[in-house]
């Protein structure tokens, strides 16, 4: 089951900036896939939606570093379907936001690896050829560290969950409350986008109310 997940990892990998750019390597679509294939697409429908409310304010936008969701979405609905109830899915959204900041760093370091070689190939005779195979070399190359990433996090966080997951001292409510406020904080840096707090005061309150009222039931 590992190697599938690293396998779904690798190809949401490449769907960030590789290959495609089709969105399915958004938390939304990304867990719904991995919920589907664990047998689980409900749970991984909810913890897509969550984790997409903590990436909905970043861009990938030019050179930017922003962390990688589609492997840290299999990676959370993996550690929750492997842990179960709702310490799993609270330590499943915690695996997942480790490992999207563990893949960007990743991403980062692709980059380089892939401007070395196309700098060293500039500095020679570049022909078609050349620049085809250093093409194809850097998108298996992002392939298998989606992959490696995925793999690594799937085997680390589903240990680690088992043994947490008994011990988690939360309650219910807590719990809920804990990711719902964690989810809000980021859901508000997209006000600056919409011209920050003196025009969206209104916005905010209403937000604010609606979540403490979510919180409450």
């Amino acid at each position: 089951m590992t190697v599938s997940l690293a396998i779904l990892g690798g190809l949401l990998a490449l769907d960030a900036t590789s290959v495609g750019q089709f969105m399915i390597s958004r938390p939304l679509v990304a867990g719904t896939l991995a919920g589907w294939w664990l047998g689980d697409p409900g749970l991984g429908l909810e913890i897509g939606a969550i984790l997409e409310l903590f990436y909905i304010a970043g861009v990938p936008a030019g050179g930017s570093r922003v962390p990688e969701t589609g492997s840290a979405s299999v990676v959370a609905v993996a550690v929750a379907v492997a842990a179960g109830g709702l310490a799993g899915l609270a330590l499943g959204l915690v695996a997942g936001l480790v490992t999207s900041e563990l893949g960007g760093m990743s991403v980062g370091l692709h980059r380089r690896l892939v401007g070395n070689l196309f700098g060293r190939i500039e500095a020679g005779s570049m022909t078609a050829p050349k620049v085809t195979s250093a093409h194809l070399f850097s998108v298996l190359l992002d392939f298998m560290r989606g992959a490696v990433v995925t793999a690594v996090a799937v085997v680390v966080g589903s240990w680690l969950s088992g043994v947490l997951v008994s011990r988690w001292p939360l309650p219910h409510e807590t719990t809920v409350a804990l990711v719902l406020v964690g989810a809000a904080v980021h859901l508000g840096a997209l006000l600056k986008g919409f011209g920050g707090w003196q025009s969206r005061r209104a916005v905010f309150l209403v937000g604010l109310v609606a979540g403490i009222v979510g919180a409450y039931l």
